[in-house]
C-alpha cells in the first residue's frame, strides 16, 4: 500500500514537472515571460492563417520561427506599455470590431464566428489576438500623435504641390450601357453595334430613363440593375471612362467609348468632389482631470463621477468646468471647444462624440491626456472644403512618417527593456536588428484605420 501511494506521488510529481518543462519560459521580458505554450499557440495560429489563405509557408523555417518570436516580444513590450499607461480595451470594443468585420464579409456575427471555427481557428485565441491588435493600434496612435508634429507651413506646401491626391477622395455615381461585339467582329457587326448605341443615346437625350435603356438594351452583366455601378472613388472608376468623367456635369451622358468588348456610354448621376464638400461639425464641451503621482486613474474617475452627479442635479457645467477642468484653455470658456470636424480629436474623444446623444453627459473615459466627461451641444453641416483639405494633408504627411517613427520607438523600447532568452532553441542574447522589428504585425499598419 505504501509503495502504491509512493508511486502515485512520484507519478504526480513527474507529470507536474513535465508540464512545467513543456510550458517553460523561453523569453523573459522585464517582469513578464513568454512561455513555450504561448509561442506554440501563436505559431500554430500563423501557420493556420497561411493554410487558410492558400499561401505557402516560408522556406526558411528557422528564420520564420525566429520572426514569430521577435514579433511576440514586440507585441508583449507594447502590451506592457499599454498596461502601464492605463490603456485597456473593453469586451464591447472587441464585439464591435468583430461586427464590423462580419459586415464587411456580408454575414451576421454568429455566421462569422462559425466561419472562424469551421476553418480550424480557436475562437478564444482569435478574440485574444484581436484584443491585442486593438490595444497595439491604440498604442501606435498615441506614439505617432506624440512624436509626429506637422507644421501649418508643411500642410500648405502639401496642398500647393500635392493637390492631385485629393482627387482620390472624389466619388462618382455612374451607370453604363454596353453594346457588345464578337471577339473578331466583321465590319458589318461593328458598324451595327455602333449605330445601335447611337440610337440608345438619342433615346436618352429625348427623355427616356438611362436605367430603363440599360435594362432593355445593355449587354453588360449589370444590365438588370439599370447599368448601375454605384458610388465609386475615382481610383475605382473604369480607366476608359476617366478622360470624359472629370469634365462632365451631373445628369450628363458620355460620348461613345470603344474597346475590344464593344461600345459603351455612361451616365453621371451624381458626384461628390473635394471642392464641394459639406461635413457635419460638432460642438462639444468637456472637463479634464489629469493623472499624476498623487491623482491615480481611480481617483480621477471617481472625481468625475461626482462632478457628473452635481451637474445632473442642477449645477452649471460651465461653472464646474471653470473650477475643476485642467484643460486650461477650454476651462476658461466653461469647458467649451470650438466647432470641429470629424478626426479633430484623439480616437477615444471621437468615439464618445459619435455615440453620445446631444445634451447628454458621458460617463468618465480616459485618453492620453487624462480622464474626461463631455457633452455634445450640437451638430451642423458646413462647407469645410479647405478645412478638410488641411486635415487630409495632415493625415497624409503623418501617415508617411508613422511607420518610421513606430519602428524607432520599438527599437528604443527594446533598448530600455530587460530581455533575456532562456530556451536552448532560441538565441540566448538579444540582438537589436532593425530589419526584423515587428515584420508581421507592422507590415501593413496604417495609423488612421
Amino acid at each position: 500500500m505504501k509503495f502504491f501511494i509512493f508511486l502515485i506521488i512520484t507519478l504526480l510529481f513527474c507529470v507536474n514537472s513535465f508540464a512545467k518543462i513543456l510550458d517553460q519560459a523561453i523569453v523573459i521580458i522585464e517582469n513578464d515571460v513568454i512561455t513555450q505554450s504561448e509561442y506554440q499557440k501563436k505559431l500554430n495560429f500563423i501557420i493556420n492563417q497561411y493554410r487558410i489563405s492558400g499561401n505557402p509557408l516560408p522556406t526558411d523555417q528557422s528564420a520564420f520561427r525566429k520572426q514569430v518570436l521577435e514579433s511576440m516580444i514586440n507585441t508583449r513590450l507594447q502590451l506592457n506599455y499599454a498596461k502601464n499607461s492605463g490603456m485597456n480595451i473593453q469586451e464591447w470594443m472587441i464585439d464591435k470590431a468583430m461586427e464590423d468585420m462580419a459586415n464587411k464579409s456580408g454575414v451576421s456575427l454568429s455566421e462569422f464566428r462559425e466561419k472562424i471555427i469551421s476553418q480550424g481557428v480557436d475562437y478564444n485565441v482569435y478574440r485574444s489576438l484581436l484584443k491585442e491588435d486593438l490595444i497595439i493600434r491604440e498604442v501606435k496612435r498615441r506614439i505617432v500623435s506624440q512624436k509626429v508634429k506637422v507644421s501649418k507651413k508643411e500642410i500648405q506646401e502639401f496642398i500647393k504641390h500635392q493637390g492631385h491626391v485629393f482627387k482620390e477622395n472624389n466619388q462618382y455615381k455612374i451607370s453604363m450601357i454596353l453594346i457588345a461585339i464578337p471577339e473578331e467582329p466583321s465590319v458589318e457587326e461593328k458598324s451595327s453595334a455602333k449605330e445601335k448605341i447611337k440610337i440608345i443615346k438619342r433615346k436618352f437625350l429625348n427623355g427616356e430613363k438611362f436605367s430603363s435603356l440599360a435594362k432593355n438594351y445593355s449587354d453588360s452583366g449589370n444590365a438588370l440593375s439599370g447599368g448601375d455601378l454605384g458610388w465609386r472613388k475615382i481610383t475605382e472608376v473604369p480607366q476608359m471612362f476617366l478622360d470624359q468623367l472629370e469634365n462632365m456635369d451631373i445628369g450628363e451622358i458620355s460620348n461613345l467609348v470603344e474597346n475590344n468588348n464593344g461600345f459603351y456610354i455612361f451616365y453621371l448621376e451624381d458626384k461628390k468632389e473635394m471642392e464641394k464638400i459639406k461635413i457635419e461639425e460638432r460642438k462639444v464641451r468637456h472637463i479634464l482631470i489629469k493623472t499624476n503621482a498623487i491623482v491615480t486613474d481611480d481617483r480621477a474617475q471617481s472625481l468625475l463621477i461626482e462632478l457628473k452627479k452635481r451637474i445632473e442635479s442642477g449645477e452649471s457645467f460651465s461653472d464646474i468646468a471653470r473650477a475643476y477642468s485642467e484643460d486650461t484653455i477650454s476651462a476658461s470658456l466653461g469647458g467649451d471647444l470650438e466647432w470641429s470636424a470629424p478626426g479633430t480629436f484623439v480616437p477615444e474623444f471621437e468615439d464618445m462624440i459619435d455615440t453620445l446623444p446631444i445634451n447628454k453627459i458621458s460617463e468618465p473615459f480616459s485618453s492620453q491626456f487624462g480622464w474626461h466627461v463631455l457633452e455634445v451641444l450640437g451638430k451642423r453641416n458646413q462647407d469645410n472644403t479647405e478645412a478638410i483639405k488641411m486635415n487630409l494633408a495632415n493625415r497624409y504627411i503623418t501617415s508617411s512618417r508613422a511607420q518610421e517613427v513606430v519602428d524607432a520607438w520599438i527599437i528604443e523600447l527594446k533598448g530600455k527593456s530587460y530581455i533575456k532568452y532562456v530556451s536552448e532553441t532560441v538565441p540566448k542574447t538579444y540582438v537589436n536588428i532593425e530589419k526584423e522589428v515587428n515584420k508581421i504585425d507592422d507590415k501593413s499598419w496604417d495609423p488612421f484605420l
